[in-house]
C-alpha cells in the first residue's frame, strides 16, 4: 500500500495546496510583538515589515519560495515561514510562551519595561505578582491583574449579542436624531469569538458620548474605567455572573463615521490592501477621511503636494464606489483578496511627477561615491559545504607564506585615522592693556595625524575567510595601560547573573548577551582573572546560541589579543561539542567508522609550539589567528628542539602542585596559568608550568601516530587511548575515570576519527568534545539557578534548575536540592556541574557534585539557620505572604472545607481578608468583594466554613492551625489530648507539662518543648478566631477497641507501617485503623509504603524511600492496590 501511495504521488498532477498568507502574517505579528516586549525594536520592526508585505499579497501562494525577494522578506523570514508551514508553529513562539516578560505583559497596563522590572525583582508568574501587587503595581495595573483571567478569555458571539441589545436599549435613552453606534471589529465580520468589544459612536452632539458612558456606569454594566477622554473611553464591563470583558468606546463626528466603521471592521490584511489600492488611485485613506493627493502648481520646491479632502461620503459603500471597488459586506472583509476592482482602473503613475508638478530648477548634482566592496568571500560554513572531507595526506595549510623565523609583531596601540581639517584663521589679538605687553596670536589648528591605511575590523578578526593574507593585521585595540574597554555595565550584568541565575539572563536583549560573552572572552584570554567559570560562561553562550543562533560573537574563537600580538603561523581552531542526551553521536558515527583516538580535554590555556624557524617559538591561541608571543617562557619549559615540528598543547599546572602551593592565593589552576602567561616577567611560579601536547600539526600524520610521535620526541603527552567502538556509556565511563585519576584538571574528552584530514578554517568535523556524563539513570547537568520557596512552616526549600537534559526518555529541568545545608556544603549555584539520578518515576535528585560553583546560591531574602544547621527559615516567617497563604489554605483543607484551595484563598487574601480569623468572620456580603466569587460559590464556601468548623473538635483545630510545632500532626497530638484533655489550660508549669508529655509514646524532647512553648500562641489564635468554646467540648475519642478486635490478622496491611508526606488522606487514615496498620511520622527501613501527593513531590523522605527501595505511591495508587 505504501508503494502504491508513492507511485500515485509521483504522477499526481493536482495543483499544490495554497498557503494561508493570513496565518503567516499573524505569525510575523506575534514575532514582532515578542521582540518589542523583549526590548529589541529593530527586530520587531523587521517582522512588522514582513507582516505588511504579506498583508499586501493578493495572488495565490503555493510555495514559500515565491515570497523570496519581496520587501522585508529575506532568508531569515523565509526559514521562519517554512518552519511554520511545515510544523504549524515555531520553536521560538513555543519557547517564548514561557518567557515571564511575555506572561506579565498580558496583564493590562504592564508594558515591557515594567515587566522587566518585575522579573528583576523575582516576580516571574501571575501568582507571585498577585501576592506582591500592592508593592509593585499602580491602580490601573492592579485592575488589569484583578481581571487578568477573564480578559484572556475569548468572548462568545452570543454574549456580544447580549451586549448589543443592552447598548441599544441604553443608547436610545440619550440618542438624538442623527446619533448612531456600531459594534465593529471581528464581531461585525461574523467571528464566533472576539478578544474584546469595540464600539464606534457618532452624533453631532459630542455630549451624547459622555451621556452614554454615564448611563452604562449607572446601570453598573461598566465596573472599571481604565481611561476616559472626550473621544475615547476604555473600560471593563460585566453582564451578571458572566466574565468581565474589555470594551473600548470611540466617538467620531458624522463626517468621519463611515471611515471609522470601515477601518475598525476590516481585518488588518483587508485594510492594508485597500489603503494601498487608494494610494495607486491618487488618494490617501485612513480611519478619519479620504483625501485626493493634488500636486499643486503653486507647490514650493522641496515641499510635498497638498491633499484635498473628499466630501459627500455618507456610508461605507460611498468609499468603495469612489475607489471603484466592488462593495463587500463586513463578513467578506477577511483579507486582501476581498479588495476587487469593479471595472478597469487607470492608476496614477506616482513616479512621473513632472506631468502634474511644476518644473523645478535642477540642483547642482552631487557626486555620489559608493564604498568599494571587497570581493565576496565564502563563509566558514560555505567552505565546509564545498570541501568534501576525506582522508588524505597533505601538507598543513599555513596562514600565510611569510617566514616563520620572524613573526610580525603588531603594535599594541593603533592610531585611528581622522579626517584632516583645514586650520582655522588666526583670531586677531585683543587690544593690550597697559602696562602688559600684547601676546602674539596663536593659530588654532587641530593636530594632524599621519593617516594609516584603513583596515576593516571584520577582515582583521576573520582572516580565515580572506582569499589572501595581508602581511600585517592591525586591529584597533586599547593600550594595556588604558582602562579596559567594555560596554557600559556589562561587568555588572555578569555579576548580577551569578547572583540571580538563569531567570536574569532570560530578561536580557541580544546585544546585552553578546556583550557579556565578549567581555568574558576578553578577561579570560587577556587578563590574569576570569570573570566567569567555564560552566557559567557556557550557560550564557549556549543560551545565546539557542535564542540568537546567528549572532556574530558565536563565530569568534577566543578574544582579540591586546599585547605582544602576532599572526599565528597556523590557525588554532576550537572543537564542537556533542551533548550525550542529543542524537548527534549516532549521526557522527554514520560518517566516521573509526578507529577513534580519545584524549583528555585539558582545562588550561591553549598554546602552539614551532621549531620551523631558526629559533623555537611559543604562542597562545588568542582568537585562533592572532595570538600572543610568549617565547620567553621557553627558558623554563625546556621543550624538545628538533627542527621542523609544529605541535599544539595546553599550558597547565598539576592539581597536586596547585593544592600544595597556590590554593589559598588563586581561585583555580587556570587563573594562575593565565596570570603566568600574561606576565611580562618569568618568576618562580612559571617553573611549575607544564606544556602538555595533544596534536602534531607538522609533520602530517594521523592522530594515533601523532601521540606516538610526541612520545618519541620526549614531549609530555596528554592521556589518550584508541578504541574501535563508541557509545555514550563508553565515553561517560572514560570521562568519569580520567577525571578522578588524571593528575591534571580536565573538562571533558576529545574524540577524533583516526585518519588524516586536510586542515581548513573552522572547527573540524572529524573530531568533537564530550563534556558531560550520561547513562541510563544518571546524567551530568549544569546548574542554571537555585529557586527557594517557603513552606507553611517558613522553611526555605531549594529547587535546583538545570539545563534541560534527556534522561530515561524524559526531559528534565529541575532536581530537588533537599535543604540549605546540602546547597551550601556542596556549593550548588550557577555554573555547578552536578550528577542527576532518576529512579522509576521519582523526580530526579542530586547524587553528587562534579564541579562546585564558586559560591552556593542561597536565598536573597533574610533567613536564619535552624539549631541543627540543616535547614534555613525565613526571618519573620509569619509576615511572609506566601507562608500565610499556605497556612490559611492548610487550615481549611485540613478541615475539608470545599472550595477553599490555594487559588481561592489567594483571591480572598487579595480582597483584604488575609488571616484565618478574618476569613472565619466573613459575611456573604464580604465574599461578594472577592474576585470571581459568584452566588453559587459564595453559598458553598460560606456554608462549608461554618459547617466544618462547627463540627471540628479541639484536636481538629490544633492540627489544622499548624501552630503547635513542626512535625506535630494528628498522630502525635491525638494521644496528647486523649491523655491530657485540659493540657492547654491546666495550671502546671512548662517544665511539668514537658515531663508529662515525655511519658507519652512517640513524643520526644523536641516535640514536648515545642508543644508547650506554643500553647500561648495557639490560645491567642483561638481567641482571635472566637473558637475558645472548643476548649470546653468533650474530646472525641477514637472507637478503636471494637475495631481492633475484628482486625483480619492475615491482611496485607496488618501491623504494617505507613508514612505520608505532604498529604493527609482521611479515608486512608481511617482504613489503616480498621486493618491494623499504623500511620508513622518518620520513615525507616521497616516502612511498608510512603504515600505522596504526586510523584513530582520531593523530600528527604522520598530520597530515603528511593535509596531503600520502599514503594512510593499516590493516594489513588494505594487505594487501587490495597483498599479496592
Amino acid at each position: 500500500m505504501e508503494y502504491m501511495n508513492l507511485e500515485n504521488e509521483k504522477v499526481n498532477t493536482s495543483p499544490k495546496k495554497q498557503i494561508n498568507i493570513t496565518e503567516l502574517a499573524n505569525m510575523m505579528n506575534k514575532l514582532s510583538t515578542i521582540m518589542s516586549k523583549n526590548g529589541e525594536p529593530m527586530k520587531s520592526r523587521a517582522y512588522q515589515n514582513a507582516e505588511d508585505t504579506l498583508l499586501g499579497i493578493t495572488e495565490p501562494i503555493t510555495d514559500i519560495e515565491q515570497l523570496k525577494g519581496k520587501p522585508g522578506i529575506g532568508s531569515t523570514m523565509i526559514e521562519k515561514m517554512k518552519e511554520f508551514v511545515e510544523t504549524g508553529t515555531l520553536k521560538l513562539l513555543e519557547k517564548e510562551k514561557e518567557n515571564p516578560i511575555n506572561v506579565l505583559t498580558d496583564v493590562y497596563g504592564i508594558g515591557p519595561k515594567k515587566a522587566k522590572e518585575l522579573v528583576e525583582k523575582g516576580i516571574t508568574t501571575i501568582e507571585t505578582l498577585r501576592e506582591q501587587q500592592n508593592a509593585v503595581l499602580n491602580d490601573v495595573q492592579k485592575v488589569g491583574l484583578k481581571y487578568y483571567d477573564d480578559i484572556l478569555e475569548r468572548i462568545p458571539r452570543s454574549e456580544i449579542d447580549e451586549y448589543n441589545e443592552l447598548f441599544e436599549r441604553v443608547f436610545k435613552k440619550v440618542a438624538e436624531e442623527d446619533s448612531r453606534y456600531e459594534i465593529v471589529g471581528s464581531y461585525r465580520r461574523g467571528a464566533k469569538t472576539s478578544g474584546d468589544i469595540d464600539v464606534v459612536i457618532t452624533s453631532k452632539n459630542e455630549n451624547i458620548f459622555k451621556q452614554f458612558i454615564d448611563e452604562l456606569l449607572a446601570e453598573k454594566v461598566i465596573i472599571e474605567v481604565l481611561s476616559r477622554g472626550k473621544i475615547k473611553c476604555l473600560v471593563i464591563t460585566k453582564l451578571g455572573s458572566k466574565h468581565a470583558r474589555r470594551v473600548d468606546f470611540l466617538y467620531t463626528n458624522p463626517e468621519e463615521y463611515p471611515f471609522a466603521v470601515l477601518y475598525f471592521t476590516g481585518s488588518k490584511a483587508f485594510n492594508t490592501v485597500m489603503r494601498g489600492h487608494a494610494l495607486k488611485m491618487g488618494y490617501t485613506l485612513n480611519e478619519h477621511r479620504i483625501k485626493k493627493n493634488i500636486a499643486s502648481l503653486e507647490t514650493s520646491p522641496g515641499k510635498s503636494p497638498t491633499k484635498s479632502p473628499i466630501k459627500d461620503i455618507k456610508e461605507e459603500k460611498d468609499i468603495f464606489d469612489l475607489l471603484k471597488l466592488e462593495f463587500k459586506n463586513p463578513d467578506e472583509r477577511m483579507d486582501g483578496r476581498a479588495v476587487i476592482p469593479s471595472g478597469p482602473i487607470q492608476f496614477v503613475d506616482r513616479q512621473t511627477k513632472e506631468k502634474t508638478v511644476k518644473k523645478r530648477e535642477p540642483k547642482e548634482p552631487k557626486e555620489k561615491t559608493r564604498k568599494k566592496r571587497e570581493p565576496k568571500v565564502k563563509t566558514t560554513e560555505e567552505v565546509k559545504e564545498d570541501v568534501k572531507e576525506e582522508p588524505l595526506v597533505i601538507e598543513p595549510v599555513k596562514i600565510d607564506e611569510m617566514k616563520i623565523e620572524e613573526p610580525i609583531v603588531i603594535p599594541e596601540k593603533a592610531k585611528k585615522t581622522r579626517k584632516k581639517r583645514e586650520p582655522k584663521e588666526p583670531k586677531p589679538p585683543k587690544q593690550p592693556k597697559p602696562p602688559k605687553q600684547p601676546k602674539e596670536p596663536k593659530e588654532k589648528t587641530r593636530k594632524k595625524r599621519e593617516p594609516k591605511k584603513p583596515i576593516s575590523p571584520k577582515e582583521e578578526i576573520k582572516i580565515e575567510k580572506e582569499p589572501k593574507n595581508n602581511d600585517i593585521i592591525i586591529p584597533e585595540m586599547p593600550s594595556p595601560k588604558e582602562k579596559r574597554e567594555s560596554p557600559k555595565g556589562t561587568e555588572g550584568l555578569l555579576e548580577e547573573f551569578k547572583v540571580k541565575g538563569f531567570a536574569f539572563i532570560e530578561t536580557l536583549s541580544e546585544k546585552q548577551l553578546s556583550d557579556m560573552v565578549k567581555v568574558a572572552n576578553d578577561y579570560y584570554y587577556n587578563t590574569k582573572t576570569a570573570l566567569l567559570t567555564d560552566n557559567e560562561y557556557d550557560i550564557i553562550k549556549e543560551y545565546l546560541e539557542r535564542k540568537y543562533p546567528k549572532n556574530a560573537v558565536l563565530a569568534e574563537v577566543g578574544a582579540p589579543i591586546t599585547k605582544n600580538k602576532v599572526k599565528l603561523p597556523y590557525e588554532m581552531a576550537s572543537m564542537d561539542k556533542i551533548k550525550p542526551d542529543s542524537n548527534a553521536l549516532p549521526g557522527w558515527l554514520k560518517k566516521y567508522n573509526g578507529p577513534y583516538v580519545i584524549s583528555c580535554k585539558l582545562d588550561g590555556v591553549s598554546g602552539l609550539y614551532t621549531t620551523e624557524g631558526d629559533t623555537p617559538k611559543l604562542y597562545t591561541r588568542g582568537n585562533g589567528t592572532i595570538g600572543q608571543d610568549i617565547s620567553h617562557l621557553l627558558s623554563v619549559l625546556h621543550l624538545p628542539k628538533e627542527s621542523g615540528i609544529v605541535v599544539r598543547g595546553e599550558f597547565i599546572i598539576p592539581k597536586k602542585v596547585f593544592d600544595e602551593k597556590y590554593k589559598n592565593e588563586f581561585a583555580n589552576p587556570r587563573n594562575l596559568v593565565s596570570g603566568i602567561i600574561n606576565s611580562k616577567t618569568v618568576d618562580s611560579k612559571a617553573k611549575d608550568l607544564h606544556f602538555i601536547t595533544y596534536e602534531v600539526i607538522k609533520p602530517v600524520i594521523k592522530p594515533s601516530e601523532q601521540m606516538e610521535k610526541l612520545k618519541e620526541l620526549k614531549f609530555e603527552v596528554v592521556r589518550n587511548k584508541t578504541i574501535t567502538e563508541l557509545t555514550n556509556d563508553i565515553l561517560s565511563e572514560i570521562l568519569i575515570e580520567w577525571r578522578k585519576s588524571y593528575e591534571y584538571e580536565i573538562d571533558g574528552i576529545i574524540i577524533s576519527n583516526d585518519e588524516i584530514y586536510q586542515r581548513k578554517s573552522g572547527n573540524p568535523d572529524h573530531a568533537f568534545a564530550f563534556k558531560m556524563v550520561l547513562s541510563e539513570q544518571m546524567a551530568e547537568a549544569k546548574v542554571v539557578d537555585v529557586i527557594w520557596s517557603a513552606s507553611k512552616d517558613g522553611y526555605l526549600k531549594p529547587r535546583v534548575r538545570i539545563e534541560p537534559i534527556h534522561l530515561a526518555g524524559v526531559t528534565i529541568e529541575y532536581a530537588t536540592g533537599f535543604n540549605g545545608k546540602f546547597i551550601e556544603d556542596n556549593k550548588i549555584g550557577v555554573g555547578a556541574l552536578i550528577q542527576i539520578i532518576r529512579s522509576g518515576d521519582v523526580i530526579p535528585h542530586i547524587k553528587s557534585v562534579t564541579t562546585p560553583a564558586e559560591h552556593a546560591k542561597m536565598p536573597l531574602v533574610p533567613y536564619t539557620w535552624t539549631s541543627t544547621k540543616v535547614d534555613i527559615v525565613l526571618e519573620n516567617a509569619g509576615e511572609d505572604i506566601t507562608v500565610r497563604e499556605k497556612n490559611i489554605t492548610a487550615f481549611f483543607v485540613s478541615l475539608e472545607v470545599d472550595g477553599l484551595s490555594s487559588g481561592n484563598v489567594k483571591r480572598i487574601m487579595t480582597a483584604g481578608f488575609d488571616t484565618t480569623a478574618k476569613i472565619l468572620k466573613m459575611t456573604k456580603e464580604d465574599f461578594k468583594k472577592v474576585e470571581g466569587f459568584k452566588e453559587k460559590m459564595i453559598e458553598k464556601v460560606f456554608n462549608g466554613i461554618h459547617e466544618k468548623v462547627g463540627k471540628a473538635s479541639i484536636l481538629d483545630i490544633m492540627v489544622a492551625s499548624n501552630l503547635l510545632g513542626r512535625g506535630l500532626g494528628e498522630r502525635k497530638l491525638k494521644p496528647i489530648i486523649e491523655k491530657y484533655s485540659n493540657i492547654l489550660t491546666s495550671p502546671e508549669t512548662n517544665e511539668e507539662k514537658i515531663k508529662m508529655l515525655r511519658g507519652i509514646d512517640g513524643i520526644g524532647p523536641e516535640n514536648a518543648k515545642s508543644f508547650v512553648s506554643n500553647i500561648p500562641v495557639f490560645m491567642d489564635f483561638l481567641k482571635e478566631c472566637s473558637l475558645e468554646g472548643k476548649l470546653s467540648e468533650a474530646p472525641k475519642r477514637a472507637e478503636t477497641t471494637m475495631v481492633e478486635s475484628n482486625v483480619n490478622t492475615s491482611g496485607p496491611l496488618y501491623q504494617k507501617k505507613i508514612v505520608m508526606t505532604k498529604i493527609r488522606d482521611k479515608e486512608i487514615i481511617d482504613y489503616l485503623v480498621k486493618v491494623g496498620a499504623s500511620l508513622e511520622d518518620n520513615i525507616k527501613k521497616d516502612t511498608f509504603v510512603l504515600i505522596v501527593k504526586t510523584h513530582d513531590d520531593v523530600s528527604n523522605k522520598t530520597k530515603y524511600a528511593t535509596e531503600n527501595k520502599i514503594p512510593i505511591m499516590t493516594p489513588q495508587e494505594f487505594r487501587d492496590k490495597y483498599m479496592n
